[in-house]
């Protein structure tokens, strides 16, 4: 039988492991992605690997795990299993799933929830993702102390973000041109009929600013019906899945391609038929994926309107310059609470350290009172001294045996103790080092 989970962890042994829209394809992510109603089970047996605490963060940009063990090799093993399992194969995922460890992987939660880490940095719906998600494995039992304080952290680091940069302004100007290049070519959108291709961030940001703005009958396409069916639920809309984009595309006047598959979901001999059927009424064609899901031949086509991040970028006359200019002041708030948080972080340790052992001397101190048998007090402090020094000396004279260490230990000793200026003579009176010589 197995030993059982050592759940002995500290903040220092967070980690990250999983794959992002930086690291792998949509296609990949799709096959591993989880839905809600399975992170219990999936939770409970990461727990049972070792993982004092995780929370599962799966959306359409990114499937990671983000957990806290004792033994962070051994449990990032476990997770990255979990994932590759969902996969069906043993190798397609050897360059996409990516680790994070200590404060780096900190710096990339924090990251993750001040939308840095997104296709579009800014964008809004990431900060609630993560959110759900901690607060899922919170009520499944997995996130603890360790994770809750560094989600929270999170939290104001995206405030912070949010309050004190402009990096939120530049999603809601590329919705704003979406919408004007939109009324631009129909007119009012209540009679527009438009296509959402796959659920990515960034699609549901554009759909949501026009379904504000009067967009009322919407479709959408995810890679299995399950996934469309849960988009579509959000937005009252019929679902459908990729391979009935052929069938559905006559029909429609908008689409907004957010799949991201890696490869062409809408190429131009397909939008060919699609003019043909549709008699040469105009479609615009929004393509908001990266990797783009449409062809750019496509553009070169009468009565197809092709835009893209960086035509969207124009129309919204937004400063590239400006936008990288707010996103390294981002970065430097990200790095700033990184600094701060593990700092707080190895305090907190070194006076649970401290509490630890002043209860460990307290002991050996009753238990040696207990034993004086009416000793006197010169008998009884020898006596104590040596019970404190017998284990301290044990290590010591180990490393000593095995070389190398004892160098190490023996000036953390003179450290804690501040052994090297203020030696106390056998009188109780200070002393310089000199004086010991």
């Amino acid at each position: 039988m197995g030993h059982p989970p050592d759940f002995r962890a500290a903040p220092a042994d967070f980690f990250v492991v999983g794959a992002s829209h930086k690291s792998s394809s949509a296609t990949l992510r799709d096959r591993m992605f989880i839905e809600p109603g399975e992170e219990a089970a999936l939770l409970g047996d990461l727990r049972v690997r070792g993982i004092a605490e995780a929370v599962i963060l799966s959306t359409c940009d990114r499937v990671e795990v983000h957990g806290v063990a004792s033994d962070r090799p051994a449990a990032i093993r476990a997770a990255r299993n979990m994932l590759e399992a969902r996969l069906g194969v043993s190798d397609s995922a050897d360059d996409a799933i990516r680790t994070h460890e200590g404060d780096d992987a900190v710096r990339y939660l924090f990251a993750i929830a001040a939308s840095l880490e997104s296709v579009v940095i800014g964008e809004p719906d990431v900060l609630g993702q993560v959110k759900e998600a901690h607060a899922r494995a919170r009520a499944a039992g997995a996130a603890g102390p360790i994770l809750d304080a560094i989600f929270e952290r999170g939290y104001s680091v995206a405030k912070d973000v949010r309050t004190n940069t402009a990096v939120a302004e530049g999603p809601v100007s590329l919705a704003n041109a979406t919408l004007r290049v939109v009324r631009n070519l129909f007119g009012e959108l209540s009679g527009v009929r438009a296509l959402l291709i796959g659920p990515g961030e960034m699609g549901l940001l554009m759909l949501d600013h026009l379904r504000a703005n009067g967009l009322d009958t919407l479709t959408v396409a995810g890679p299995t019906p399950e996934r469309a069916a849960s988009a579509a639920h959000a937005f009252a809309a019929h679902a459908i899945t990729y391979n009935e984009l052929a069938e559905k595309l006559p029909g429609v006047d908008l689409v907004i391609c957010a799949a991201a598959t890696g490869r062409i979901l809408i190429d131009a001999a397909g939008m060919r038929a699609v003019i043909r059927a549709r008699r040469r009424k105009p479609v615009f064609i929004l393509d908001v994926a990266v990797p783009g899901d449409a062809d750019r031949d496509v553009a070169e086509l009468d009565d197809v309107f092709l835009y893209d991040l960086d035509d969207l970028e124009t129309v919204a006359r937004e400063n590239r310059a400006a936008r990288e200019a707010a996103a390294r002041e981002a970065w430097a708030i990200v790095d700033r609470h990184v600094s701060e948080f593990t700092g707080a972080m190895q305090e907190r340790e070194a006076a649970s350290a401290v509490s630890d052992l002043r209860g460990h001397f307290e002991r050996i101190r009753a238990e040696t009172i207990a034993q004086s048998n009416g000793l006197d007090a010169d008998e009884i402090t020898r006596r104590l001294i040596n019970r404190l020094l017998h284990e301290p000396s044990a290590v010591l004279r180990a490393a000593a045996r095995e070389g190398g260490a004892e160098k190490d230990i023996e000036g953390a000793v003179r450290r804690l103790f501040d052994m090297d200026d203020n030696r106390v003579s056998p009188d109780g009176d200070p002393t310089s080092r000199s004086d010991d010589t």
